[in-house]
């Protein structure tokens, strides 16, 4: 329903209430009044604050019916006459009291229209300083349903909105190609350009689709500006590069930039946009014309890039006049072409990025004829080194299946004496496959056995860790668990070492496993706990060697006993003394060991990140919720996080 015919104006007299009289009509009724230009046309126009009033508001046969009025200049509230005459603001943009302080920009507006509406007037303050004072541009004044309109505006205006995303896609991608090769400073004006253009497709105000995804009018206007006054000295740049021979160009240029410059400037300490730009419009209007005849003499002198150029830059520098011309007011401006003008202007710059870029294209021609070739003579190499590969790993994977069959005797066995056990359980880090056999090596070892001590029944027992990745901690591994069954064979038949205390035996073991180790230089260190448990007094003695702490579950309570520390073997000197803990195990108790593996743990924080762990309690909170069960820990630690490294466990159960 069109509703531009039949408006009245009124100077603004008053700017809270309109006058009761002196009502006039424009020539050709619609709500636009023109302003007068001021005496200097850099200067631009005189602004204007305006009253409107509508005719009688038809019958409104709409759900949600709204008055729709595109691009208003430039601030405006609008009131509706209700049934007893009052008056009742519906709508406001921006604050026309205050004049050029009070302006916002030119966004379109769907004003919601109350179910009185019908049979009411409506009145309007409008502010401009841009060429009329105007509630709508002509004939473009309707009341509809809002559903209708916002559709009329996506059929209208989304095709351009599309192109300059296009504009915007490809200038940014030109411009990521100049920053991975910075030689390539044509690519790199050329992006800056159409980012620019893109820009000012997107924002400028003769769409109102912009609106609808994001209405902020100052964010759409501030934003044309600034495309406006980067556009032209970033083809400066351009045709700088495509016409490095002309003298012309680079002050034409610098010009451009430098008055872009000072008017970011001048805009930061408070100078309106608009007063900036129409000295800018007149200075680029020159600059187009200087380019022109500089383009039309490279044409004239053979040059091919000029003349593909000015084939494009015609259409486009035409629509760009053309638009520079109606925003001043010059000529009849019904729409504005330059979005359409630099969609053909892309088309001739691409054919000069081809040009330019024909010896590399013959260059990718050429290697890619002989791409085959260098394809099958890379596969062959990588074919051979994957051979050589394979046949490294198996050797390798043979020499970790020697070492596992030596680890063989040493692996963990529970052992029962008496009423106490010895559990154990233990999950080496490094897995491999040999000839189909899946075996593992590591640097952990659980061992236990039967002991007679002065005619007492003991159980010796040792949890240690040989430093090392692989071999080297396997090497270890099988060292100490050698030497320590060495150890139990001979107390066994040697009256003499029966006849030692618990204490003398761990002391004594300690020196001769300390002694192994030192042969080795110091390239092998081990940790260790060792211990010997009566197992009929429950009296536990033992030695740890810088191992982790070992832990007692009493009653479903876990916690570390006090223990001192022993320097760790191959690392203590050969006269070291080393400290002998005593405990007391009482029934139903529980002495729990482990390598630092179970420790080693990569667990989620609270923020979602993987961090290692450091929470000493760990373990105790483990045993508490799952027992001294060592298969049940491993399983419990396996599921707390990842484990990064050989993971071994050890329980002493009494009675």
């Amino acid at each position: 329903m069109t509703f531009d015919l039949g408006w009245e104006f009124a100077p603004a007299k008053s700017l809270s209430q309109p006058p009761e009289s002196g009502w006039k009509t424009t020539a050709d009724a619609r709500p636009s009044v023109p302003l007068e230009i001021k005496p200097w046309i850099l200067n631009g126009w005189k602004e204007k604050t305006v009253w409107f009033r509508s005719p009688v508001i038809p019958d409104l046969p709409y759900e949600n019916p709204v008055l729709y009025s595109p691009l208003v200049n430039q601030s405006i509230r609008i009131y509706l006459q209700s049934p007893d005459g009052n008056l009742n603001e519906i709508y406001n943009f921006g604050r026309p009291e205050l004049g050029k302080n009070g302006y916002a920009g030119w966004p379109n507006h769907l004003i919601d229209l109350p179910a009185y509406a019908t049979g009411c007037r409506i009145y309007a303050l409008v502010y401009s300083e841009t060429i009329s004072a105007s509630l709508a541009p002509a004939s473009a004044l309707t009341i509809g349903e809002r559903s209708e309109r916002i559709q009329s505006i996506l059929r209208r205006d989304l095709a351009r909105v599309s192109l300059g995303f296009l504009f915007f896609v490809v200038g940014s991608f030109c411009i990521v190609l100049f920053l991975r090769n910075l030689s390539q400073s044509l690519l790199g004006a050329f992006g800056l350009f159409a980012l620019a253009s893109g820009i000012y497709v997107v924002s400028n105000r003769t769409l109102e689709l912009q609106h609808l995804l994001y209405y902020n009018p100052r964010f759409w206007m501030d934003l044309e500006h600034i495309s406006i006054f980067l556009m032209p000295p970033t083809f400066g740049l351009f045709l700088i590069q495509v016409l490095p021979g002309s003298r012309v160009l680079r002050p034409i240029a610098a010009v451009l930039l430098g008055y872009a410059i000072l008017g970011f400037v001048a805009h930061g300490f408070g100078v309106l946009w608009y007063d900036l730009l129409y000295p800018f419009f007149y200075l680029t209007l020159l600059a187009a014309l200087t380019i022109a005849v500089v383009i039309l003499r490279h044409a004239l002198g053979g040059s091919n890039e000029a003349r593909i150029i000015l084939i494009g830059l015609g259409f486009f520098l035409g629509t760009a006049i053309y638009d520079m011309l109606g925003a001043l007011a010059l000529i009849y401006w019904p729409f504005q072409a330059v979005t359409w003008g630099f969609m053909g202007f892309q088309v001739a710059l691409g054919s000069i990025l081809y040009l330019r870029y024909s010896d590399t294209h013959r260059q990718l021609a050429a290697y890619s004829q002989n791409l085959e070739k260098m394809v099958e003579k890379r596969t062959e190499d990588l074919d051979r080194s994957l051979r050589e590969v394979r046949k490294l790993k198996e050797k390798q994977d043979g020499d970790y299946f020697l070492i596992s069959l030596l680890m063989h005797p040493l692996r963990p066995r529970d052992l029962i004496v008496g009423d106490s056990r010895v559990v154990m359980d233990l999950r080496q880090k490094k897995q491999f496959e040999y000839r189909g056999r899946k075996s593992s090596i590591g640097g952990d070892v659980c061992l236990a056995r039967e002991l007679e001590l002065q005619d007492r029944k003991y159980v010796a027992f040792l949890n240690g860790d040989a430093m090392g990745k692989s071999m080297q901690g396997a090497g270890g591994a099988v060292v100490l668990g050698t030497a320590f069954g060495s150890l139990i064979e001979r107390a066994r038949n040697s009256a003499s070492d029966r006849n030692r205390r618990p204490e003398t035996f761990l002391r004594d073991s300690f020196r001769e496993l300390n002694r192994v180790f030192l042969a080795f230089e110091g390239s092998m260190l081990t940790t260790m706990l060792l211990g010997v448990l009566d197992v009929e007094s429950g009296q536990l003695h033992f030695i740890n060697c810088e191992h982790p702490m070992a832990a007692i579950l009493r009653n479903k309570e876990a916690v570390y006993p006090p223990q001192e520390l022993t320097t760790k073997l191959g690392l203590a000197e050969p006269s070291a003394e080393p400290v002998v803990n005593q405990l007391q195990l009482q029934p139903g108790d529980a002495f729990c060991v482990g390598s630092d593996g179970k420790d080693d743990v990569f667990v989620i924080d609270a923020e979602g990140e993987e961090v290692r762990n450091q929470d000493d309690g760990l373990f105790l909170r483990l045993l508490m919720e799952h027992g001294a069960e060592p298969s049940r820990m491993l399983d419990a630690i396996e599921q707390s996080g990842e484990v990064t490294d050989d993971l071994s466990l050890l329980s002493v159960l009494f009675h």
